[in-house]
């Protein structure tokens, strides 16, 4: 039992990857699926490609400036490269969800940062940038709202809020039942928790500046979905990109547990342009852009194996 317990752990992730992949695979057995994508990958141009850099970067520089908010021991340039990491480690669908979050804790501990201290300050980073993403996707919501293109009914709107708190909450209670009756790792994150809360009472003083860079960070990175939209000749407002921006983040979110939030970010999308009076196509078009913006910036993983290298040679 002992042994079909651990090889059940074992190949759990790759599990995980399978049904995506059969799941991706049905989708793309349907013809207007096939249909919709081909069109949508006619209409993407290397220039709407292009034109989403100047917002992500400037978000990613704000990312940067709220991680190093929260005190994780290390220069900017370094929370940075970490961010940078992050990000493209998260952002490409063939890696595991927490695959960034863990190349861009140890980016800090290669730099000379304490690894309690980096992950505390990830920890905190991240929950600042999910409390950030709040107002912004109210903010958001409240555009969409008043900038439907069809007509919109209040009574759907609890019963979609109650199908995600569910689904949620499914999540949430296998991930318990998987994990929390192993009582040695449970122990183990007791004692490594209260030594986080520790680390964090030290670094929480920085949490408000942090939120506001992050709520700041969020609102200029809708800024690439409607830089992208004047590069496809899309009749486009910069205020419906920040919603269509934030349905994408939404639904990205939602799907945290699929790498890189493959599907749940796109249908998102496709959803909030319909309500926006883009056709499924264009909506489609607008995710590529971003999807291939996140393979450009997926060449950064290639710092890591040189931070490893400097490390190695300064032991």
């Amino acid at each position: 039992m002992i042994i079909d317990e651990q090889n059940t752990r074992r190949h759990s992730p790759l599990i995980g990857l399978l049904i995506v992949a059969v799941l991706l695979g049905l989708a793309l057995a349907s013809g207007g699926v096939r249909t919709l994508l081909a069109e949508a990958f006619g209409r993407v141009t290397i220039s709407a490609v292009l034109a989403t850099l100047p917002g992500q970067i400037a978000a990613l520089l704000l990312c940067a400036a709220a991680f190093q908010a929260l005190m994780p021991g290390v220069a900017y340039r370094t929370c940075l490269a970490a961010r940078l990491l992050r990000d493209a480690g998260g952002s490409l669908p063939f890696f595991l969800p927490g695959f960034g979050e863990a190349i861009g804790v140890r980016a800090l501990v290669l730099a000379g940062g304490k690894t309690r201290t980096a992950v505390s300050a990830s920890a905190l980073d991240i929950f600042a940038e999910t409390v950030a993403q709040l107002p912004y996707s109210v903010l958001a919501g409240w555009v969409l709202w008043h900038g439907a293109r069809i007509p919109l009914h209040w009574p759907q709107a609890p019963w979609a809020i109650i199908f995600g708190a569910v689904m949620v909450g499914v999540v949430l209670a296998v991930a318990w039942l998987r994990f929390g009756a192993q009582t040695r790792p449970v122990k183990w994150l007791r004692a490594e928790w209260r030594k986080l809360a520790d680390e964090a009472r030290q670094q929480r003083a920085g949490l408000p500046r942090s939120m506001i860079l992050h709520f700041s960070a969020w609102v200029i990175s809708s800024v690439q979905i409607w830089m992208a939209a004047r590069a496809l000749n899309f009749d486009l407002s910069l205020i419906d990109a920040f919603a269509l921006k934030s349905a994408a983040d939404v639904g990205r979110t939602l799907f945290f547990f699929v790498p890189a939030g493959l599907g749940g970010q796109e249908a998102a999308l496709v959803a909030a342009g319909l309500v926006l009076g883009l056709d499924p196509g264009q909506s489609l078009a607008l995710g590529l852009a971003v999807r291939l913006r996140d393979v450009l910036l997926g060449a950064a993983l290639l710092i890591w194996p040189l931070l490893e290298w400097r490390s190695r040679v300064a032991r």
